[in-house]
């Protein structure tokens, strides 16, 4: 209960009306200049009459009727005029947005508040004569919800204060607004107000971090449940003898990497260029550098290419090579330029599929590693449409509740959209496959680190299923050690151009402008013009960069209150009510 409230109790309403005359009454006689911005409230003062257009009785019976609402309902209801030419429909609403934001007329939380404003254009009121100044009643939208609408003021307006302001009856028309608003300021609509409040508080502060957590801990859980890989020791002595016969490079990658990407695609089409497949042709494209495939018919009857045709394709590796010998009718003879490359694209997708269903059938995966990325992901993207649709919804109403579920939706989407990439589960002879693949890439690592030549890595690994270059550079790729790849094809060139060994380093035939003459053994220690950069060494990257141009589309292979007041406000969702007279 504010001060005059406890006065009113103590003494009765009719000294109350005495003391706020007084008060009034001892007010500056001079107004302060028109607002925005407004002058500070006075503590227990409602009615603020600085165009001195009210009696001092109409005065003392607003207050009574302003603080009866209040000690009534809770509402705050303040009236303010001022003498302000000029002022617009439009401008005075702004202005009784202002006066409500600045002294936090209505209950925080609530924003149940009435700003009656009348911004006077002439210093004396003219009967009969339209011009005299314009009239405002402003809700806030708790005040707008539960008491009386913008539609309801709106009437007050029209019906019962114009008829009294174009007479210059000021004071009748403040009072008869004051009656109307009086009367529907019951505590039924009070507790209703209440009620909806608490539920809207009860929505944002409870529900909306409950369905954080229930959609973030559900998506976690079940990652523990059934997408975290089971342990499995991994130790830098577990090294088995050679790779299941179903293992490829292409699914080595998919298994290192917990899913199919765009490397296992380029290992698997290095592994099948390693078998004298096909041959790999750089070619300058505008600014960019992509690959055509020149298809052999007949792989090169050499040592290394016979011992890379030993271990057996794939399902997926298989569909790549039909694919592309699919491509090579259209075009001019067996080669197949970048432009008709593209066409590759399309059957990207199945060879993912292909691949995927190979790991999940050997036992590796509980499932296809993208089928499970796709149900969380969906889930996740599902959450995020709910949240924007909760904000849209809590904008309109409005309701903060409504806005703290629909951000919660949209974070926890993000974030299961986040654990979906992680949803892939190995299964335990995924997870040995995992650990076997992890001591050939330490192997593998360590053994490139130190080697001069990709011979020497052959040699220094002591992989007995590792037997030509070419199967290093292939499961070097597989398990992400292209920087490595690409160190060792640099050494050998420097040594041999230093004239530090005798023998050819060893590049790949199959890319550069040799991979077009396939056979011989002898081809296997000569330089492949493909290889060289401006300065005469391997771009090992550049080839990476070009081959994984490959069955990509041409598009996707480019680039509080105050004085009084409970620090309600207008809410961005309150409403006028008024015009002009």
């Amino acid at each position: 209960m504010n001060r005059r409230l406890r006065l009113a109790a103590l003494i009765g309403p009719g000294l109350l009306l005495t003391l706020s005359t007084a008060v009034l009454a001892a007010e500056p006689p001079n107004a302060p200049p028109a607002g925005p911005p407004f002058p500070p409230p006075t503590e227990d003062v409602v009615v603020y009459d600085f165009a001195d257009i009210f009696t001092s009785q109409t005065e003392a019976q607003a207050t009574r009727t302003i603080v009866d609402i209040e000690n009534r309902v809770g509402a705050e209801v303040v009236v303010y005029s001022q003498y302000k030419p000029g002022s617009t429909t439009e401008s005075t609403e702004q202005d009784a947005i202002a006066l409500m934001d600045q002294w936090g007329v209505g209950r925080a939380g609530f924003d149940d508040g009435l700003v009656i404003l009348f911004n006077m254009t002439r210093t004396g009121c003219q009967a009969g004569v339209s011009g005299n100044g314009q009239v405002q009643l402003y809700a806030g939208p708790g005040y707008a919800a539960t008491y009386l609408s913008n539609a309801e003021r709106q009437s007050i307006f029209d019906n019962d204060m114009v008829p009294l302001l174009r007479e210059c009856d000021l004071d009748g028309a403040l009072l008869i607004a004051l009656r109307r608003i009086d009367a529907n300021a019951s505590p039924e609509h009070a507790r209703t107000l209440e009620l909806a409040r608490i539920f809207d508080a009860a929505v944002g502060l409870i529900g909306a971090p409950l369905i954080f957590i229930v959609l973030v801990g559900g998506a976690a859980m079940s990652w523990l449940r059934y997408g975290k890989d089971p342990v499995y020791l991994d130790s830098p002595s577990i090294l088995m003898p050679a790779p299941p016969p179903d293992l490829t490079a292409a699914s080595g990658a998919t298994v290192w990497d917990g899913r199919v990407n765009r490397r296992a695609l380029i290992t698997a089409l290095l592994d099948l260029a390693s078998r004298g497949e096909f041959g790999f042709i750089p070619e300058k494209k505008l600014l960019s550098e992509k690959t055509g495939i020149q298809i052999y018919d007949a792989p090169p009857d050499d040592p290394y290419t016979i011992r890379n045709r030993r271990r057996p394709l794939g399902d997926a590796e298989n569909y790549a090579l039909q694919k592309l010998h699919g491509l090579s009718t259209k075009g001019s003879g067996s080669y197949i330029d970048p432009d008709d490359l593209e066409g590759f694209a399309t059957s990207v997708s199945k060879f993912n599929t292909r691949l995927e269903t190979h790991v999940a059938r050997q036992g590796w995966f509980r499932e296809p590693p993208s089928k499970a990325v796709a149900r969380w992901a969906g889930r996740g993207v599902l959450a995020l449409v709910f949240g924007v649709v909760a904000l849209i919804v809590a904008f309109n109403l409005p309701s903060g509740g409504l806005t703290l579920v629909g951000i919660s939706l949209i974070i926890a989407g993000i974030a299961v959209m986040i654990i979906a990439r992680v949803m892939p589960a190995r299964t335990m002879a995924g997870a040995m496959i995992y650990a076997m693949l992890a001591a050939y890439r330490r192997t593998l690592q360590k053994t490139m680190e130190q080697a001069r030549s990709m011979q020497e890595v052959v040699e220094g690994a002591h992989l007995e299923w590792i037997e030509t270059p070419d199967q290093a550079l292939v499961w070097g790729v597989a398990l992400d050690l292209q920087r490595e790849v690409q160190d060792v094809l640099e050494r050998s060139v420097d040594d041999a151009q230093a004239g530090v060994t005798d023998h050819q380093p060893w590049l790949p035939v199959w890319y550069g402008q040799s991979a077009t003459v396939p056979g011989g053994g002898g081809g296997r220690g000569g330089l492949a013009p493909g290889l060289f950069s401006a300065s005469a060494v391997p771009n090992f990257g550049g080839m990476m960069a070009a081959l994984g141009t490959i069955g990509a589309s041409s598009s996707s292979s480019s680039s509080g209150g105050s004085g009084g007041f409970s620090g309600g406000s207008s809410g961005g969702g309150g409403g006028g009510a008024g015009g002009g007279f």
